[in-house]
């Protein structure tokens, strides 16, 4: 079975045609065999012009790991939209200069009294600016015509872009003002507003989303009648769902989660190609090893109550046995931020939860956990990780 077309449109923003003909005409010719599990089973809008084809991906859920993987910092997400106000009534091919759009959003963040306003003397806002450019040149919305050095390093730089007449398409449609929204939430069931979620195509469009959109859904981010319909129509999910991805439908008492049989190198999906990832699996297994000598036990619902000091000693642990192993950058972290990285790390991939004075391991970590090979490596490398400094 070929899943070329469902994989790149899942894991791609888009696909523009004049970047990337040779992927647009193969995913375009094949469209109608998927047209049918996009619409029916997603209820995802799949947008096909003769500039890009796009699957607009809304969650049922939104998760951390949903942002922007190279967007650190909520000033990042301020400029975006900002230069998409910049963007939005210029035409296709129409150049403009850096320090024109450096004025724009300096004087429209003012003007609307946002919470985050760059501050272009400081290395992180011009950072930032650097951080977002690249975002919107990677996805073909601006192209550069000329550079002239880097702003985060200097100033004073100048660059000249042009406009490729995509940024219009970057957001998705809303039915309502959003300017009323008070809650993430709203953003997600915008379309779904005076439909009820609990019977019907509404239902089935959320528990697919569930798992297509999501690493793993846990029964707290699941509703009773979303739980009820994977339990009632597992069999049929399954076979739909092998129809047109290499993967399984994996459902447990708390967990549902599809496994794919594919190399996940390429993916936004963990485990990836950070160096961070290949630690978790390991601290993932260090957990187990816990589970067995019964330092931690299992709750009814498959999770584990865990205090901060018992985590942060296993995490410890697993630093000390498999140090040697490890990239440079990680050897040299000093054991508290490395502690806090592989905590952030294992929240934002939902293996666990914080409360108020305790965590909770969640059961995915008994899906993906790693051992070092007992031959002799130089470099930890369970899924090809890259050893460089992930920051």
């Amino acid at each position: 079975m070929d899943t070329y077309v469902i994989d790149y449109l899942l894991n791609n923003y888009w696909c523009v045609k004049e970047t990337n003909q040779k992927e647009y005409f193969k995913i375009k010719n094949n469209l109608d065999y998927y047209k049918d599990f996009f619409q029916n089973k997603l209820g995802s809008k799949l947008i096909v012009n003769d500039r890009f084809i796009k699957l607009e991906k809304i969650p049922a859920v939104a998760k951390n790991y949903m942002g922007l993987n190279n967007f650190t910092d909520p000033l990042e997400y301020t400029i975006l939209f900002i230069i998409l106000l910049y963007l939005e009534d210029k035409p296709k091919l129409e150049q403009f200069i850096l320090s024109s759009l450096i004025e724009f959003i300096t004087t429209t963040a003012t003007s609307l009294e946002l919470d985050n306003i760059p501050n272009w003397n400081i290395f992180h806002h011009r950072k930032c600016l650097v951080n977002v450019i690249n975002h919107l040149k990677e996805l073909y919305i601006i192209k550069v015509v000329e550079e002239q050095n880097i702003f985060s390093e200097d100033i004073k730089a100048e660059a000249l872009y042009e406009t490729t007449g995509l940024s219009n398409y970057y957001v998705r449609e809303f039915k309502n003002n959003i300017l009323e929204y008070t809650d993430l939430n709203d953003y997600v069931t915008d379309e779904f507003t005076n439909q009820d979620d609990k019977i019907g195509e509404v239902r089935r469009y959320r528990v697919y989303r569930h798992l297509l959109y999501s690493l793993v859904s846990y029964n707290e981010d699941l509703s009773e009648s979303e739980i009820d319909y994977l339990r009632k129509f597992k069999n049929n999910i399954q076979n739909e769902i092998s129809k047109y991805l290499n993967a399984s439908l994996d459902l447990t008492k708390n967990m549902a989660v599809l496994l794919y049989e594919l190399d996940t190198k390429e993916k936004d999906y963990f485990p990836n190609n950070k160096a961070i990832a290949d630690i978790v699996l390991l601290v993932n297994y260090k957990i187990l090893e816990n589970v067995d000598n019964n330092v931690l036990i299992l709750n009814q619902d498959e999770t584990i109550t865990i205090s901060l000091e018992l985590l942060t000693r296993i995490i410890k642990d697993t630093r000390i046995e498999y140090l040697k192993y490890f990239s440079k950058h990680y050897q040299e972290l000093t054991i508290s931020n490395f502690v806090l990285e592989v905590i952030n790390y294992m929240q934002e991939y939902d293996f666990i939860r914080k409360f108020a004075d305790f965590y909770k391991i969640y059961p995915m970590v008994t899906k993906l956990k790693g051992i070092i090979p007992k031959e002799d490596i130089e470099q930890l490398d369970l899924f090809g990780g890259d050893n460089d400094e992930d920051n």
